[in-house]
């Protein structure tokens, strides 16, 4: 179940509940058309209902939650919707990954080095979480965007990565076709490390691709 974050260091009581929840979707702790029934959150929180109201107020406006008769739901997207989001995140990340090439420092070199070693350990693993495993490579992600360093870049990038496809995409990965997701995060690292900044921009972009491709086969099955 989702815990809240404790108050302090700037979050407020309101703020905790909404990424408890946030997280607990793209989790899939909470499926897609689940109800997401107040009452029920603010007990699992330990919450007053009033701001569980309001984080699904904002989960709503972020468009991970949709409000119905009955209340509110985790939303369901379309596969053409799915479409859409993973077209703008290659644009967009694989701009990032140019600029990462570009302004990356040595320090930041070496943590997106760490992140991939840990990927790579992780795929060899025989029973390793899926869930883990998509958390690693989100934190990839996140890296290479820091290191563009570009705040308004990283902002819209982040109000189109809120969604659930990452975690639900790699539960249903095969052995295989995560050691190939793993393989594209060392080539791209690469790219990056040697400031090759076409070739970390096109790898990036083909890497969203490759996994929209992935998505669109199983959405088919």
């Amino acid at each position: 179940m989702p815990t809240p974050d404790r108050p302090g260091a700037g979050v407020s009581l309101a703020d905790g509940v909404y990424r408890a929840v946030h997280a607990a979707i793209l989790r899939g702790d909470y499926r897609p058309n689940q109800r997401l029934v107040e009452t029920d959150i603010a007990e699992e929180l330990g919450a007053s209902r009033t701001p569980v109201r309001e984080a699904l107020q904002r989960l709503g406006s972020e468009g991970l939650a949709t409000k119905s008769r009955h209340g509110w739901l985790v939303r369901e997207f379309t596969i053409n919707e799915i479409r859409e989001i993973y077209d703008i995140r290659a644009a967009l990340e694989g701009y990032a990954a140019r600029l990462a090439a570009q302004r990356g420092d040595e320090e930041q070199f070496k943590q997106l080095a760490t992140l991939i070693a840990e990927g790579r350990r992780l795929a060899t693993r025989g029973k390793t979480s899926r869930a883990t495993v998509a958390e690693v490579g989100d934190r990839f992600h996140r890296a290479v965007i820091s290191m563009a360093g570009n705040e308004r870049l990283s902002g819209l990038i982040a109000s189109n990565q809120t969604y659930y496809f990452s975690y639900q995409l790699a539960a249903r990965y095969s052995d295989d076709q995560l050691a190939t997701a793993v393989q594209e995060h060392e080539r791209l690292g690469e790219a990056i490390r040697r400031r090759d900044a076409d070739k970390a921009e096109l790898l990036a972009r083909q890497h969203i691709l490759d996994t929209l491709a992935l998505i669109e086969t199983l959405i088919d099955r």
